[in-house]
């Protein structure tokens, strides 16, 4: 390792902080997925028996104490239940966009050392290059050197490196883009069915009410 070290240089700090921030974006993201990953459907299903039974602030408090975003969406539409379809849904799409900046929060981090650590290594390589070039007599025709070897080994063991970090790198940025799409849809799909089930409750209860006051109107003409 010593020997990597001293024959890399100081890049060699530079591409290991790299590796070391994209593990620490790496746990902290798959955490997190895992801590607010709830089953949607079956999340939905209870809100709508608890909405269409009337028991809205039941409906809210069984979001309030579930985590994720999904959740906090639809509780926040709850809080609303009141406001007419127009204005709910702008309140949904508010709060599932303040949610999606929470769920894509550090992923560029990944994408930024997928895309520099190649520069880094290549730098390296340059740097290899020049102090290969740099020798006495190399422009001359002289034959390398060992140490003119050397010289082109750092080159190479630079580049490598750097591909060795960004390519796994941008692998998992890939992996944690398609998990997050995954969660940016389900926050828009409940947001969505959320609006829905309680305009819809709201829609049948107006229903309900006014069948009952023409069977009361119909009763006092009898």
């Amino acid at each position: 390792m010593s020997e990597l070290i001293d024959k890399i240089g100081p890049l060699f700090w530079v591409l290991c902080a790299f590796s070391a921030y994209a593990l620490a974006i790496l746990a902290e993201r798959l955490l997190y997925l895992h801590r607010i990953q709830i089953n949607a459907g079956d999340f939905l299903c209870g809100i709508t028996k608890s909405v269409r039974a009337g028991k809205i602030n039941e409906a809210y408090h069984e979001a309030s104490a579930l985590p994720g975003p999904m959740a906090r969406v639809v509780e926040t539409v709850l809080k609303h239940a009141d406001l007419p379809r127009e204005e709910l849904r702008g309140i949904a799409q508010d709060a599932a966009q303040l949610e999606v900046f929470h769920v894509e929060k550090h992923l560029r981090g990944l994408l930024v050392v997928a895309t520099a650590s190649p520069l880094v290594g290549m730098l390296g390589t340059m740097m290899g290059l020049m102090q290969f070039y740099a020798q006495p007599g190399i422009l001359n025709g002289a034959s390398p050197t060992i140490t003119m070897s050397d010289a082109i080994f750092q080159a190479l063991l630079s580049s490598a490196m750097g591909l060795c970090v960004a390519i796994p790198v941008y692998l998992f940025y890939c992996y944690l883009s398609a998990k997050i799409r995954q969660v940016i849809f389900g926050i828009e799909r409940v947001g969505v069915e959320s609006v829905n089930i309680v305009c819809d409750a709201k829609r049948r209860d107006a229903v309900v009410v006014s069948e009952e006051i023409s069977l009361d109107d119909q009763f006092l003409e009898d």
